[in-house]
């Protein structure tokens, strides 16, 4: 609503300025720098209030570039470990998990109106929630999290120690993914990309707790927001 009358008082603004009028010119030219003056202000305000609460956001909804099918077209969804190349496609029954992590863990990736959507739930070692993902819906604990960064296509939490625990990206028809998954009894499973003593990249599914993940976004995000490294 805000950008339509910044609009309007602009037009008035060059409306008044064209318009006949036996007021002497340079009054009439200074009420519309004034007028067009406070549009601009006005849309300058806006935007900033826009950007503060974007850098304030708990939540969230990641949506892809594209939409990847048809109608009477039929595929799979696809995840990716990170950039590694390393890619799963799942077959089984849509909205069932592709990898069952823990009793109360899981990764789901599925196709909904031709979207993917990914589903998951990461807690800390304590139990608590620290992230969660429902059908591209993302949701960040502000007492569990460190700091998060995120796009229109992407979301990344850093959990309390200032560690990666959640890294989802939509690219084309698959989803990037990487992520630090604890049980209640502190067990840790991370599934993320790794390099081999080759020096090539693979995808990684990590019991030891060691692997860590790389961030993919500038921080702090209140002065980075939405800035890939």
């Amino acid at each position: 609503m805000k950008y339509w009358l910044i609009v309007v008082t602009v037009l008035l603004a060059a409306l008044g300025w064209l318009k006949p009028s036996p007021t002497p010119w340079w009054v009439s030219g200074l009420a519309v720098t004034l007028l067009a003056g406070s549009g601009f202000i006005q849309l300058r305000i806006a935007r900033t209030e826009r950007r503060t609460r974007a850098a304030s956001a708990q939540t969230g909804v990641l949506k892809g570039q594209r939409t990847l099918l048809g109608p009477n077209q039929a595929s799979t969804p696809q995840l990716e470990i990170g950039d590694s190349g390393a890619i799963f496609a799942f077959t089984g029954p849509q909205g069932e998990p592709l990898f069952k992590i823990f009793d109360d863990s899981h990764l789901t990736v599925e196709l909904e109106d031709g979207q993917l959507k990914v589903s998951t739930v990461i807690r800390d070692a304590a139990g608590k929630v620290v992230a969660e993902l429902l059908k591209n819906e993302w949701k960040v604990s502000s007492a569990t999290t460190y700091d998060r960064n995120y796009s229109k296509d992407a979301i990344e939490v850093r959990d309390s120690s200032g560690e990666v625990v959640l890294q989802v990206r939509l690219v084309g028809d698959r989803v990037q993914f990487q992520g630090r998954f604890h049980d209640k009894d502190g067990r840790t499973i991370a599934i993320g990309k790794s390099i081999g003593p080759d020096g090539k990249a693979g995808g990684a599914i990590d019991f030891s707790g060691r692997l860590r993940i790389s961030p993919i976004f500038r921080y702090p995000s209140d002065r980075h927001l939405g800035e890939l490294l």
